[in-house]
């Protein structure tokens, strides 16, 4: 079997450096690599294409659902991954993710990590760690070995591999319902089903959920998406949230999911991830409902 490998960039070639080695590293069956490069300048296209990619080049920056487009016109494989270029793959993702595909089977999941553990405690304590690491770091201008020696801290003195390793072991055969956008995968037949993704909607993760959640509820013909949390990758979460990218050169119309979407799909549809109701979580929100609401304005982090 093989899996189309389908990624967008622009610019971010030391990040770039660090998906492909990890990509190289770590897949174990036959794939296609398609690029969709958003007119990078900084030397990403050549990286790819030295690596054997399929190298799909744009004069303009384009979002990231149409660039996922342009790329599955191009894929050839049985299965599509739609991989963030800001991720680093754990050994044995691509078998493990085919494997609980056909144990379950589905038709669309999202790579475990810890952004998406299913526990909220051991979430809360990893997303901790990960922003005290990542302080004053939050740009693409650093080194290779930079990004990796910050990866690897977090999982403590074993280094990521290692912990994706025996939490793999730990984890598996657990499925549940969820969807990571920096690394989703799909069967050809999902996208019988819903052709393509919307372009208009830049969290395409979240309207790939409600559109996959809604129609196993009402018609059944596809099972809701998992998040399989035995088939691993680290995503550098918001380390690249200063790269200023150029602007968008898509010609067609944008939305908010709320746009799309009533409040009842998106509370009954969208994922959701458990929570911790403890009364130290409820202590720990009011806290920061405090913070916020009395303090200057602080950059909105997501938590699904």
């Amino acid at each position: 079997m093989k899996i189309s490998i389908i990624t967008a960039i622009h610019n971010q070639r030391e990040v770039n450096k660090v998906f492909l080695e990890s990509l190289q590293r770590n897949t174990t069956l036959p794939y296609e690599m398609i690029i969709v490069d958003n007119h990078s300048t900084d030397g990403s296209t050549e990286l790819f294409s030295e690596a054997g990619a399929v190298v799909i080049r744009r004069e303009e920056n384009h979002c990231y659902p149409e660039s996922q487009n342009v790329g599955m016109r191009r894929a050839t494989g049985e299965l599509l991954a739609f991989l963030n270029n800001d991720i680093y793959l754990a050994p044995g993702w691509d078998t493990h993710a085919i494997e609980a595909m056909e144990m379950y089977g589905l038709d669309i999941i999202g790579l475990g990590s810890f952004e998406v553990l299913e526990d909220p405690r051991r979430r809360l304590r990893y997303a901790r760690r990960w922003r005290w690491l990542r302080r004053r770091k939050r740009h693409v201008h650093m080194q290779t070995d930079a990004l990796l020696r910050i990866m690897n801290k977090l999982y403590g003195r074993q280094g990521f591999e290692a912990w994706a390793k025996q939490e793999s072991s730990r984890q598996k055969p657990i499925v549940y319902p969820g969807l990571n956008g920096s690394a989703v995968i799909t069967t050809r037949r999902f996208w019988g089903l819903f052709q393509e993704w919307d372009e208009r909607i830049e969290s395409g993760d979240w309207d790939l959920h409600i559109r996959a959640s809604k129609r196993a509820h009402e018609i059944g013909d596809i099972k809701p998406p998992m998040i399989v949390p035995w088939a691993l990758h680290h995503h550098f979460s918001r380390m690249t949230f200063y790269s200023e990218p150029e602007p968008r050169a898509c010609r067609h119309p944008h939305m908010r999911i709320e746009e799309k979407w009533s409040a009842e799909d998106i509370a009954r549809y969208g994922p959701r991830l458990p929570e911790d109701n403890s009364w130290r979580a409820r202590v720990r929100q009011r806290i920061k409902s405090l913070r916020i609401s009395k303090g200057p304005d602080r950059e909105h982090v997501e938590t699904r």
